[in-house]
């Protein structure tokens, strides 16, 4: 007695198991809403594991929006061979190591870390522990003053809105309503900011 072989069955494409493959092969051929609608869906998931692998939501969101940069502009290379968020992660996470990895080539100031905590004076309390060191009460002085410096040398409203966002944890809108000044405004002052303090500390210590 014979038996009958059945042809194995095929997997169907991904793009029909997974509705966002479809969403980014729609941005591949330019349609912007899939892009924006693929941003709703994942900007605050991206976010918050930025947050939570480098303790900084303002550096957060700027490796945030660089991720999807990186997914609009390599949109042509996107191959629907997996799921899209797995995609979507594996980008996040390597441009989460190339932050972790510019960090690691200098000392890192914070900029939260700014807002000294009780009576201690900025800068010096971000050296590592290192004991006795004799070194150590003049590298901390050497850091406190660089950062007064640098802080005390913003113009007056990047000095304000860096206060506010950094120290006070105020969003870009509530920045912006205390300036007296679009959303997108805020952003850009304290982004003149943040640069300003780069470049005052890029010597002496990465700021992020």
């Amino acid at each position: 007695m014979s038996t009958v072989k059945t042809a194995p069955q095929r997997r169907r494409p991904i793009r029909y198991e997974d509705p966002e493959v479809e969403l980014m092969l729609r941005v591949q051929r330019g349609d912007t809403g899939a892009f924006a609608e693929l941003v709703r869906r994942y900007r605050l998931r991206i976010f918050g594991r930025f947050c939570r692998w480098l303790g900084d939501r303002s550096e957060a969101e700027d490796l945030t929006q660089d991720v999807f940069l990186r997914v609009y502009r390599y949109r042509d290379r996107y191959q629907p061979r997996a799921r899209f968020a797995t995609w979507l992660f594996h980008i996040t996470r390597n441009v989460a190591r190339n932050a972790l990895r510019s960090r690691r080539r200098r000392p890192c100031l914070r900029l939260e870390t700014l807002a000294a905590p009780g009576d201690a004076a900025p800068g010096e309390w971000l050296l590592p522990d290192r004991g006795d060191s004799p070194s150590r009460p003049l590298e901390r002085a050497e850091l406190a003053g660089k950062v007064r410096s640098a802080v005390s040398g913003l113009a007056d409203r990047q000095r304000t809105a860096l206060e506010l966002h950094q120290f006070q944890d105020r969003t870009y809108a509530e920045v912006a309503a205390e300036l007296d000044m679009t959303p997108k405004a805020a952003k850009s002052l304290l982004y003149r900011a943040r640069n300003e303090l780069r470049e005052s500390l890029s010597a002496f210590m990465e700021v992020v």
